[in-house]
């Protein structure tokens, strides 16, 4: 019978490739290195070069960054669903 450690540190994800990164962390980077894809579309050429450091730069802050030990991809997936959800406004006006 298999003994399988479990971690402790449950709020870290764990670095499965090579110990340095985590599946999370080769997703992300092999979207980015995907958006190389646009190469191949009849652009002109500053223009793949624009779109493809947008993509690349977004998947790469997904990828690496984080802010407040929260990663980027769930701050801005919080931030996206705060500005398109439906927010209630209660106004009470005083008669005095």
């Amino acid at each position: 019978m298999r003994v399988f450690k479990i971690p402790f540190d449950i709020k870290r994800e764990e670095k499965i490739f090579g110990g340095y990164l985590s599946l999370r962390q080769v997703l992300y980077l092999m979207l980015a290195t995907a958006s190389l894809g646009i190469l191949a579309t009849p652009l002109n050429i500053i223009i793949k070069i624009f779109i493809i450091t947008i993509i690349a730069t977004f998947f790469l802050l997904c990828a690496f960054l984080k802010i407040n030990e929260q990663n980027f991809d769930k701050l801005f997936l919080y931030a996206t669903k705060y500005i398109v959800r439906r927010k209630k406004f209660k106004y009470e006006r005083c008669l005095k």
